[in-house]
């Protein structure tokens, strides 16, 4: 991991968070290439209450800003706060598994609401080690959604 891009993000995010009047505790972690950047802070719940989008914001906010302070870099990030991250991977491993179960069970497709890249992607790794099933993606835009059928 580049050091100097990491403690820029540090200072980025700590100038973000200080309009809010927040000092967050951030740790940054590199996994598969991405830099996992999670946040914690008196008020998560600011970030994360009803809706994910206010994180998403922070997150391409976070990316675009990254992107101008190292243009020359190829800087892939994923921002988490309070542990959503965490929280939805377990979430989506449960509701991948529950699918895989119904799916064997009944024998037919079994079709998810539709999801980000990142909460598909979350699915169709919660799936790889489940028998008996498969797990593609379908339709367009914010359509799109993970359909776990038979594995013939």
């Amino acid at each position: 991991m580049n050091k100097e891009v990491e403690q820029k993000i540090r200072i980025r995010l700590q100038e973000l968070f200080a309009f809010f009047e927040l000092a967050p505790e951030i740790a940054i972690a590199e996994e598969d290439g991405v830099l996992v950047v999670d946040v914690k802070t008196s008020n998560d719940q600011l970030f994360i209450g009803r809706s994910v989008e206010p994180l998403l914001g922070f997150q391409h906010l976070l990316r675009l800003i990254t992107r101008s302070d190292f243009p020359e870099e190829r800087v892939s990030l994923s921002l988490s706060i309070g542990g959503f991250h965490q929280q939805q991977r377990t979430k989506l491993a449960n509701t991948a598994r529950e699918a895989a179960e119904q799916c064997r069970s009944t024998g037919t497709a079994v079709y998810l609401e539709p999801m980000s890249s990142f909460e598909r992607r979350l699915v169709h790794l919660a799936l790889v080690d489940e028998s008996g099933v498969r797990s593609e993606s379908e339709g367009d835009g914010e359509h799109r959604r993970v359909v776990v059928k038979p594995d013939k």
